[in-house]
């Protein structure tokens, strides 16, 4: 890992940050993104965003220091996503289609054209098998529990999937990374649902999809353990 590289992935975590309090004001209603926007001050919220990413960016380019530049850029534009949508399930408990979707055409025609130019053309296959895998396992929990599964999570499923795929070597990694970040995602969406029942009430809403993208994230991170490689 070079120091220019850490910085430099660093000093683009600010425009991330700018990005993703776009998508979180937004995000959830009708307005163009790409009208005019003004950050105004510094909100707790906002701080609280540009923290997480910029952490997250420097996290990630330490610990990915042997990726493509191309992949490295997918993994951190998904996080600044992931970081939005989580922002905005937490408060209005939806994940917006006009978030999710474009993300989701976008990082396929994406992770695609870096595999064919990386020379790893195998990494297509891998990566539509992790959004398959991921996207059907929650479909099934979805029709089992529409209200413990919404199906925006299992379409954010499916945009998560495609970059644990593109970041496995072979099918059964990519199936394996899957499972991996929905039992961490899974476990702590458990504990958190936990204390929200004893604090709040059986009848709270409860937001699945944070702890979904965090499941995805640490899956993603620890992938070299997870993987045994």
């Amino acid at each position: 890992m070079t120091l220019w590289r850490l910085l430099l992935v660093v000093a683009l975590s600010v425009p991330a940050g700018w990005f993703a309090e776009l998508l979180i004001v937004r995000g959830p209603t009708d307005e163009p993104f790409f009208r005019p926007f003004q950050l105004g001050g510094m909100s707790r919220r906002r701080l609280l965003t540009q923290v997480l990413i910029s952490a997250g960016f420097a996290l990630i380019t330490l610990r990915f220091d042997d990726l493509s530049v191309g992949l490295l850029a997918g993994i951190l534009a998904l996080y600044t996503v992931l970081v939005a949508l989580a922002i905005i399930d937490s408060a209005t408990y939806r994940l917006p289609d006009r978030i999710v979707l474009p993300m989701l055409c976008l990082s396929i025609v994406w992770i695609s054209a870096v595999a064919l130019v990386d020379g790893t053309p195998e990494k297509i296959r891998f990566a539509i098998c992790g959004a398959l895998v991921f996207f059907v396992i929650l479909l099934v929990a979805h029709l089992i529990s529409p209200r413990g599964m919404g199906f925006g999570d299992v379409k954010l499923a499916a945009l998560m999937g495609l970059f644990l795929g593109a970041s496995s070597s072979t099918l059964m990694d990519a199936v394996v990374l899957v499972l991996w970040a929905m039992v961490i995602g899974f476990a702590i969406g458990t504990v958190a649902g936990l204390a929200i029942l004893v604090r709040r009430g059986a009848n709270h809403p409860f937001p699945f999809g944070p702890y979904l993208a965090a499941g995805t994230m640490i899956a993603l991170l620890a992938s070299s353990t997870v993987l045994q490689r």
